[in-house]
């Protein structure tokens, strides 16, 4: 199982650099995304704040937010069982572990946490120190071709 980085994700809904990428991605990849609370929660923000800069307009908010739900409707997404106590003992050992050498952020963090916490064996991400970390932790680092 992959997991997947809540900005690939977003790239999916809203045209950001490496929109094509992720979307070519998506059509490749032939397993369901695990999604959780924690993805949930960004890319509510992520969209929310993408209005609040007039980057998009609330219709397109309402849209985005749609075609997300009816996704995991359709299976594309589905929702892993999480033990959170599990998730922040992983997450505070790769900080420990980690972070002096790769500059980890704490949200970068703890997506990898869940990706140990979910068994997950691959990672896909374009954020570099988060990348790092993952392969650290042993995960193996999804290649997705770039497209310009």
């Amino acid at each position: 199982m992959i997991y997947v980085d809540t900005s690939m994700i977003v790239k999916l809904y809203v045209k950001e650099k490496h929109s094509l990428n992720a979307s070519n991605w998506l059509k490749e990849n032939n397993e369901a995304i695990p999604i959780t609370t924690f993805h949930e929660l960004e890319f509510n923000n992520a969209i929310k704040l993408k209005e609040f800069r007039t980057e998009i307009t609330t219709d397109q908010t309402h849209i985005v937010m749609a075609r997300f739900a009816g996704h995991e409707s359709k299976g594309i997404f589905y929702r892993p069982q999480i033990d959170w106590t599990d998730v922040f003992k992983y997450a505070v050992d790769l900080s420990k572990n980690h972070t002096a050498k790769t500059g980890s952020r704490t949200l970068d963090i703890l997506h990898v946490a869940l990706a140990l916490s979910i068994k997950a064996d691959g990672f896909l991400t374009f954020d570099d120190r988060q990348s790092k970390l993952a392969s650290l932790a042993g995960l193996k680092i999804e290649k997705i071709l770039i497209v310009q």
